[in-house]
């Protein structure tokens, strides 16, 4: 099996596809091989293929061709961190593929896919109907462009189901998605969620795409008894890969927000269906279980209380002998609270009991979180949040992911420093894994940054310290300078929000020859309005860095603020506590972090063979006596290094045509 597939595959690329306009990449086909090597040999493969390799077609044609020599036919999931990947994976490259493969007669049937994700992505018929039903007896004339778009997601087509693609506000779609979803519904033989959900698990569908926190969700469910989310799969390909981690610590934590138990409550006293002792004995329980509430987050949330404290602030604790007493008070009661509705009330206060179990299984987690980092959060709206994590949660996803007889394609551009992919090992659970089931492959960017790339980190920045007004006005300078320097196109990157917000702000009246944009949380219409703008300049943080794609002129200069270190969180707190030595803590941790982060955050510049940019740096630790320069050039794609502005304007004039300098 092994040779014929390999021969095949080789055949594909070197034949085929150069037919199809798709010139041979050696880097592309040998990790294509290697990819199909992992799947025959059950392999746990980390395939770091850097920007222009074309991972995507490599793994699809490698799980399209180990398919059709597997003795028996199952589906392969393919999942991603991205909306923005998926619909490539399912409106490009799938059909792509497909129809070359169906035309040189290598397949005999179109290959398929299913988009799966969790419930509340998908609409629900009947509460589309209920809500369809209450905005037409309001009879309001603003209400019929939001009538069409509700009557179009009553159409037979499957595809109508994903919210995703509906133009309609998160309100409105959470007015109109599943959530509760049993058999005993009434509408569940004609529910087309059902059906869909039905007939993603049929035999015969070549891919079953989703995302990491989905496919986390599935293994989860499986360990706890539930059904399973997927069919039968031979194959799993992990894509952008290096987000896993973060949707790991998301499905595996358990948040515990003070407003949950305020919700319950107030459901539960507002049920008016039980007698009047039950009702007063309701009260009680209420007022007891707040009280207890109130005085845990009180004590656990002291630090973050207030106005002084950022959104996102985190705070560990640890629950001692006193909030153990207020923990076990509010399981009494919501235990006693849930007794009560189900002895009185019946299947019409079910919603209340299943709440209340629900917040006891939380509760209880805290109760016994020994083996568990927590701390306190505070959220967007101001409220605390209690979060806990396990603290052995590599080990967990070893048990969970890697220890099953299921080849596994792990894939990004950054999971490696150079090839070491410790930092990535270690993180994901991988190195658990025996060494003979794990293979590393690392395929450089076909790019030539050599001559189409220029790096320029200035020697007269200070310490990036944004509490010292000189550095904040050096910073702002040189910022400017770049612009004016690369004619705009520039993306301007940041480790924080309060940084862009004031460096944005600092220069908005000075710069007035090229249109600043600034791009704050969820403002995805900012990158298209940068696009458009032609020689625009965008001001954006960490989640710029990473998953969006603008090639060509309009991104021609890109400025990193300030190395990305990873911010101080509990967990990383309880990591350190693990070392005696803070240098190998250093060394092993934040380092190898930043670097992966900072070639992420580059990897925006060039997209394209026939793109070119200029990278900068302006962080004091990368200059010629920064303590960090050699890891930081060793990292990043070899190119000339300057610290002379005049060389970057020079860069600029040679590499852009004359329409680049009209806009």
């Amino acid at each position: 099996m092994a040779k014929k597939a390999e021969e095949l595959l080789c055949y594909i690329f070197e034949e085929i596809l150069p037919e199809h306009g798709m010139s041979l990449r050696e880097n592309q086909k040998e990790l294509s091989l290697e990819m199909l090597r992992a799947l025959i040999e059950n392999k746990l493969a980390l395939c770091e293929a850097e920007v222009g390799t074309g991972k995507t077609h490599a793994y699809i044609l490698a799980l399209t061709i180990y398919n059709l020599y597997a003795k028996t036919k199952a589906s392969a999931v393919i999942s991603t961190s991205t909306i923005a990947l998926q619909k490539a994976l399912t409106e490009e490259y799938i059909p792509q593929i497909s129809n070359i493969l169906l035309e040189h007669k290598i397949i005999e049937k179109p290959l398929t896919f299913v988009i799966r994700k969790g419930k509340k992505h998908y609409v629900c018929d009947t509460r589309l109907r209920t809500y369809e039903s209450s905005i037409k007896n309001l009879d309001r004339e603003l209400d019929q462009k939001l009538l069409i778009e509700l009557k179009r997601l009553t159409g037979e087509n499957e595809n109508l189901l994903d919210l995703d693609n509906a133009i309609l506000t998160p309100y409105v779609k959470g007015r109109i998605n599943v959530l509760q979803c049993r058999e005993s519904c009434p509408y569940a033989v004609l529910c087309r969620f059902m059906n869909f959900k039905k007939k993603c698990m049929l035999s015969g569908i070549d891919f079953q795409i989703t995302n990491h926190n989905f496919i986390l969700a599935d293994l989860i469910g499986r360990k706890q008894g539930r059904k399973p989310l997927f069919p039968a799969y031979h194959a799993i390909v992990l894509d952008e890969s290096h987000k896993l981690v973060d949707a790991a610590r998301q499905m595996y934590s358990t948040f515990l927000e003070e407003q949950e138990l305020e919700r319950l409550l107030a459901l539960a006293n507002g049920n008016r269906v039980m007698g009047v002792r039950s009702m007063e004995r309701l009260e009680q329980l209420s007022s007891h279980i707040l009280k207890n509430s109130e005085l845990l987050f009180e004590r656990l949330g002291y630090g973050l209380s207030g106005n002084h404290t950022r959104e996102g602030s985190r705070e560990s604790f640890t629950v001692g002998l006193i909030e153990q007493i207020y923990i076990k008070n509010i399981i009494y009661g919501l235990e006693q609270m849930a007794l009560l509705c189900k002895e009185d009330g019946g299947n019409r206060t079910r919603n209340v009991q299943r709440g209340c179990q629900n917040l006891i299984d939380k509760y209880n987690i805290f109760l016994n979180s020994n083996y568990f980092i927590c701390w306190m959060e505070k959220r967007e709206n101001g409220r605390l949040a209690m979060c806990v994590i396990p603290m052995e949660l590599e080990r967990i996803l070893y048990e969970d992911i890697w220890n099953r007889a299921i080849p596994s394609i792990l894939t990004s551009g950054t999971m490696s420093v150079r090839g070491d992919f410790t930092h990535f090992r270690r993180n994901t659970g991988i190195n658990f894994a025996p060494d003979r089931r794990i293979m590393e492959t690392s395929k450089e960017s076909p790019f030539d940054y050599k001559n189409h790339g220029m790096l320029y980190i200035p020697e007269r920045m200070p310490f990036p310290n944004i509490r010292d007004g000189k550095y904040m006005e050096i910073l702002m300078e040189e910022i400017k300078k770049i612009i004016n320097a690369t004619h705009g196109h520039t993306l301007i990157l940041f480790t924080s929000y309060w940084l862009m917000e004031r460096v944005f702000y600092g220069l908005k009246e000075e710069i007035s020859g090229y249109p600043l944009f600034m791009m704050g949380k969820g403002r995805l219409d900012v990158i298209s309005n940068f696009r458009k703008s032609g020689n625009g300049v965008l001001f954006a943080s960490d989640s710029a860095g990473e998953g969006i794609d603008l090639a060509g002129d309009i991104l021609s200069s890109l400025i990193v603020v300030k190395l990305p270190f990873p911010v101080p969180d509990p967990v990383m707190e309880y990591q350190s506590r693990q070392y005696d030595d803070f240098e190998l803590y250093k060394q092993d941790i934040i380092i190898p972090a930043m670097l992966i982060k900072l070639r992420q955050w580059m990897g925006r510049g060039i997209r394209r063979e026939s793109d070119s940019a200029v990278f900068t740096i302006l962080d004091s630790r990368a200059s010629l006596c920064g303590k960090y320069r050699e890891e930081i050039l060793n990292a990043l794609p070899s190119m000339p290094v300057t610290d002379r502005l005049v060389d970057v304007a020079d860069f600029i004039i040679r590499k852009k045509a004359d329409s680049y300098f009209e806009e």
